[in-house]
């Protein structure tokens, strides 16, 4: 036992220690707040490089949505914002700090493929137009493109806290992005079809949440 005591008490341990002491910056806490606020500068980023581009629908130009574009938004926006919430919740790990509530929102977006299935087994075909639709490169590259910039300033700013469960960050980190990628899409999609919705939007959100899966943690890694 003396012997132990005398080496980690040794003069070539304490110069490490100090080393490593020395080396200490003080990092100011995380705000959950400026996490969310960086969410939404990527979302209008992707929002202004987007518009001249594809351009928005007549409908959302006027402030007149349709019912289908309000029902999609919705879905989206609860889904993504309660993915980042969970997320950047994750960054400052403690009692009672994990949130759960993008299970509900993932529940209530799969209402689209739910009804795009219940659909096709009633005996509605599966419309042609949908699977060769002209739009679906459009629909993919810009939701995807937008869901890496908020996904990218997402995972920087993650990088700042202690996120434990990085799997699960990379999960969260990936939808949270796909979905909110694919909503700023969405506001330019001329489409109103809940098969094109379940097909390449679902894929749109699927491809993200897989990548931020595989990317996220290996950047979070201490």
């Amino acid at each position: 036992m003396s012997k132990a005591n005398n080496v980690m008490s040794s003069p070539a341990t304490n110069s490490q220690v100090d080393r490593l002491v020395a080396d200490l910056v003080p990092v100011s806490r995380v705000r959950a707040r400026t996490g969310l606020l960086i969410v939404a500068a990527a979302m209008l980023l992707a929002f202004m490089v987007t518009v001249p581009i594809f351009g928005v629908r007549p409908d959302v130009a006027a402030l007149r949505p349709g019912e289908m574009v309000l029902l999609r938004s919705g879905a989206l926006l609860l889904m993504g914002v309660a993915a980042a919430w969970a997320v950047i919740a994750s960054s400052s790990p403690g009692v009672g700090s994990r949130r759960d509530g993008w299970r509900w929102a993932l529940a209530a977006a799969l209402l689209f493929p739910a009804t795009s299935l219940a659909l096709v087994l009633g005996g509605t075909p599966f419309p042609d137009g949908v699977l060769h639709a002209s739009s679906a490169p459009w629909c993919l590259g810009i939701s995807l493109a937008s869901a890496l910039t908020i996904g990218s300033m997402l995972t920087a700013w993650l990088r700042r806290g202690a996120v434990t469960e990085l799997n699960r960050a990379g999960w969260l980190t990936g939808l949270a992005a796909g979905a909110l990628g694919t909503f700023v899409y969405n506001l330019g999609c001329a489409s109103n079809s809940v098969h094109y919705v379940a097909l390449w939007y679902g894929l749109a959100v699927g491809i993200s949440a897989v990548a931020g899966r595989l990317l996220v943690p290996r950047a979070l890694r201490w």
